[in-house]
C-alpha cells in the first residue's frame, strides 16, 4: 500500500479507507460463506483463504507507510485520531506471522479433540454400567451421548466417575498443545514487557488479577447442585408452557415496528428470485423466501436486512444472524443476513429471533467513514453491550412469560460454569511454570474449593479443567467478557433511564455520531465513577443501594 506524503491528514485516511475496504469485505465474505461449506476440500480452501488474508493484514500493519499514517492523525479531531488509535491497537496486537500460525495449529488440535461428543466408557464397578436394550460384547462399556447417561444412572458416584471421565476425555490428546498455548502467550507477554499473559491481557481492558478476582467474586453464587447431577435436576423440572406458534416473518415485523420510537423505520422490498417463483408458480413450501428489509434511522439509510425463512426442518431450527458486508459511511451501505425458521414454536426461539435482530441493527447502525471504527472485530465491547441493551430494550415491548424454573435452573448453571471456568483461566495464565510439574498441580487445592463455592461439592483434581473446554485455548481469560459485559448492560438499563431517553440512549450507544470511546458512552449514561473498581462496586450494589 502507498501513502501519498503530500495529502492532508483528511485525504491520507480517505485513501488509507479505499486501499484497504476490499480487503476487508473480502474477509467477511469469507467469513459468511464458511458456515455453507459442506465439504472438507471446500472448508479447507476458505480457511487458507482467511489465512492469507490475516497474513496480508500483518504486512499491512507492519509497513512503515501505517506507522507514519498512525503518527500523522495522532493530533487530528474526530474521526482521524480514534482511527490512529484504532490502527496502532490493531498494530500491536499483531502477531508475528510463524508464531500466529504455531499458536492456531495448537487451537485447532484442541478444538479438533474436545469437538468429539461421543464418549466410551469402561467402569471398573459393574453397578455403574446401565443396562443395553441389546446385548453388548463387552459389558463393562457403555457408548451413549454423556448427558444421556447422567440422566438414566441413578447411583450419584457413578454419575460422578463418568462426568470426570468426560471431562478429561481428550486429556491426552490435547496437553502438549494446551502447554504450548500457553508457552506461546506467556512468550509474547514477555515480550510486550508483563509478568504473565494475565497481566498483559487484563491491562488492555483496564483491569487486573485482583480486580477480576473481586469481579468473579462477586458473581459466584452457591448453586449446590454439581454438573453430574445437572441433567437429573434439569429433567425433573417443569418444562416451559407451551406457546402458540406464529409466523417467523410477521414477528419479525413486528419487532421492528416496535423499534419507531428509537427513531428507526422499515422498507420492505419484493425480492426478484421470489416474484419470478410466484410467477412460475413454482411450489415454495420447501425452497428458501428471502426478502429484503431496509432499513433507515430517521433520514439516513443503515444498510439492508436479508431475511431467509426456511422451511421446517431439523436443520433449519437454529436461528443465525451473519455479517455480509460492513456499512461504512461515504463507501458502502450494510448487508446483513437472519435465518430463521418459518414458524417460531417457543420463547426461547422468539429470544433467539430477538438476538439476532439486534446484533443486524447494531452492526448496520454503528456505522462510520472507517470500517476499522465500525466492524465488531475491532469493536467488540461496544458492540457486545449495545447488542445487549437493544434485546433488552425489544424483549421489555413485548409480553414474555417469566422464565420457567427449567430456564432459570440451566442459566444459572451456565453462568456459574463460566465463572469458575475463568477463575481456572486466571491461574493458568498467570502460572508461568510447566504444567506437567507439581507447582500446577498444587493449584488443585485452591481450585476445588472454587469449584465447590458454585457446585456445593469438591472437584480434587480440578486443575483437569484446563483440559476439558474449547475457550481456555481461544478466548483464555477474556471469557470472562460476556458476564461483564451483561453487568454492564444491566446497569444502563437500570440507571440510564434516569438521565437519558431510550432514542438518546440508542443515538449514543449506535449511532455515536461524535465516536464517543465506551469510558465517555457510560459516563453518559450512567454517570461517575466508572473506573474498573468503582464498577465492579456498582454492579454489586446497584439493586439495593440508591447511588
Amino acid at each position: 500500500m502507498s501513502q501519498n506524503d503530500s495529502l492532508s491528514p483528511a485525504h491520507q485516511a480517505v485513501e488509507f479507507e479505499k486501499n484497504t475496504l476490499a480487503l476487508n469485505n473480502i474477509n467477511d465474505r469469507i467469513q459468511y460463506y464458511r458456515p455453507f461449506a459442506t465439504d472438507s476440500l471446500s472448508k479447507q480452501g476458505l480457511l487458507w483463504c482467511q489465512l492469507h488474508l490475516a497474513d496480508e493484514l500483518y504486512m499491512l500493519t507492519q509497513a512503515t507507510q501505517t506507522q507514519a499514517l498512525i503518527d500523522v492523525l495522532q493530533t487530528e479531531p474526530a474521526p482521524y485520531k480514534q482511527l490512529s488509535e484504532r490502527l496502532l491497537t490493531v498494530k500491536q496486537n499483531q502477531w508475528d506471522i510463524e508464531q500466529k500460525s504455531k499458536l492456531h495449529s495448537a487451537q485447532a488440535s484442541v478444538n479438533q479433540a474436545l469437538s468429539q461428543r461421543q464418549l466410551q466408557m469402561q467402569f471398573n464397578d459393574e453397578q455403574c454400567v446401565l443396562p443395553q436394550a441389546t446385548p453388548q460384547t463387552d459389558t463393562n462399556n457403555i457408548d451413549i451421548h454423556i448427558a444421556q447417561y447422567l440422566i438414566k444412572q441413578n447411583d450419584e458416584n457413578c454419575r460422578k466417575q463418568a462426568w470426570f471421565a468426560y471431562q478429561t476425555r481428550a486429556k491426552h490428546k490435547i496437553k502438549s498443545a494446551i502447554s504450548y498455548i500457553q508457552q506461546l502467550q506467556q512468550q509474547r507477554a514477555l515480550t510486550l514487557g508483563y509478568q504473565n499473559t494475565a497481566e498483559y491481557v487484563l491491562a488492555t481492558h483496564g483491569l487486573n488479577a485482583d480486580l477480576l478476582s473481586q469481579f468473579l467474586n462477586d458473581q459466584t453464587e452457591q448453586l449446590d447442585i454439581a454438573p453430574w447431577n445437572i441433567a437429573r435436576a434439569l429433567s425433573q423440572t417443569a418444562k416451559p408452557e407451551a406457546i402458540e406458534a406464529v409466523s417467523a416473518q410477521a414477528y419479525l415485523l413486528q419487532l421492528l415496528s416496535n423499534l419507531a420510537p428509537l427513531g428507526l423505520r422499515v422498507e420492505l422490498l419484493a425480492d426478484k428470485t421470489t416474484a419470478e417463483q410466484q410467477t412460475n408458480k413454482q411450489s415454495t413450501d420447501d425452497a428458501p423466501t428471502i426478502s429484503i428489509i431496509r432499513l433507515w434511522h430517521k433520514q439516513r439509510l443503515l444498510g439492508e436486512l436479508y431475511t431467509y425463512p426456511l422451511a421446517q426442518d431439523a436443520l433449519s431450527k437454529r436461528i443465525n444472524a451473519q455479517l455480509i458486508k460492513q456499512s461504512v459511511i461515504g463507501h458502502q451501505f450494510g448487508q446483513y443476513s437472519i435465518t430463521y425458521p418459518k414458524t417460531l414454536n417457543s420463547q426461547k426461539q422468539q429470544q433467539k429471533l430477538i438476538e439476532a435482530l439486534s446484533q443486524a441493527i447494531v452492526s448496520l447502525a454503528q456505522g462510520s467513514q472507517y470500517y476499522l471504527l465500525a466492524n465488531k472485530t475491532q469493536n467488540s465491547q461496544q458492540y457486545a453491550i449495545a447488542s445487549l441493551w437493544l434485546s433488552q430494550y425489544l424483549r421489555s415491548s413485548l409480553h414474555f412469560a417469566p422464565l420457567s424454573s427449567r430456564a432459570q435452573l440451566a442459566l444459572h448453571y451456565q453462568t456459574q460454569m463460566r465463572v469458575f471456568r475463568t477463575k481456572v483461566a486466571l491461574h493458568f495464565y498467570q502460572f508461568t511454570g510447566d504444567i506437567d510439574n507439581t507447582e500446577w498441580l498444587s493449584h488443585n487445592a485452591k481450585l476445588s474449593a472454587e469449584f465447590a463455592n458454585s457446585f456445593g461439592q469438591p472437584w480434587p483434581q480440578a486443575t483437569d479443567v484446563i483440559y476439558s473446554y474449547q475457550a481456555i485455548a481461544n478466548q483464555g481469560i477474556s471469557d470472562y467478557l460476556p458476564l461483564w459485559q451483561q453487568a454492564l448492560m444491566q446497569l444502563i438499563t437500570q440507571q440510564g433511564n434516569d438521565r437519558l431517553s431510550n432514542s438518546a440512549i440508542f443515538d449514543l450507544l449506535m449511532i455515536n455520531e461524535t465516536y464517543s470511546p465506551l469510558h465517555d458512552q457510560l459516563e453518559q449514561l450512567i454517570g461517575a465513577p466508572i473506573d474498573p473498581h468503582s464498577l465492579i462496586w456498582r454492579f454489586k450494589h446497584a439493586g439495593t443501594m440508591q447511588e
